[in-house]
């Protein structure tokens, strides 16, 4: 009955890690993919300006200075929509921190558990690596600056922390 308790909890630890980082990758994805958007419309609306004058239209500076005013304002779009999807991103994070940090604590002390021990100055390692990308995405509350490169840490870092987990599952030693 023990055993089966033990299967079910790294079971559920490694979801619950998995699910997180799953959300964390998404939010971070989709903020990412807003922000090129608007960039590349902003930047393709800025060259067919630049085109037009380049042909010899009449008030060519002041057209070109118009798109420029354009693309300048879409650029200030495309960051303001990355802003507030990392500041939102940062929110959920806030939110479900002690659900995070729990699941991340259950897979440690299960690797430490299928390790005995040997691999415990690496799991410590990942902890803060992930701690770390945590605090960050979580200070994007407000602030709300890029967040890809900590979403994406995040969800690396779960990801092979579910992958230690499973090779030490299947009684792989190397790790």
């Amino acid at each position: 009955m023990t055993q089966y308790n033990d299967e079910a909890h790294k079971t559920d630890a490694k979801q619950a890690a998995a699910d997180a980082a799953a959300k964390a990758k998404a939010q971070a994805d989709a903020a990412k993919a807003t922000a090129q958007e608007k960039a590349e419309a902003a930047k393709k609306a800025a060259q067919e300006k630049a085109d037009k004058l380049k042909a010899g239209t009449a008030g060519a500076q002041d057209k070109a200075k118009e798109a420029s005013d354009k693309a300048k304002e879409a650029a200030a779009k495309a960051k303001k929509a990355a802003d507030e999807a990392a500041s939102k991103a940062g929110e959920a994070v806030h939110k479900n921190r002690e659900k995070i940090d729990s699941t991340v604590e259950k897979a440690a002390q299960v690797i430490d558990s299928k390790t005995q021990g040997k691999a415990t100055g690496v799991v410590t390692k990942v902890k803060e690596v992930i701690a770390k990308a945590l605090d960050k995405t979580e200070g994007k509350r407000s602030a709300g600056t890029k967040v890809e490169n900590a979403a994406d840490d995040v969800a690396n870092k779960f990801s092979d922390v579910a992958d230690d987990v499973q090779h030490k599952a299947e009684g792989d030693n190397r790790f």
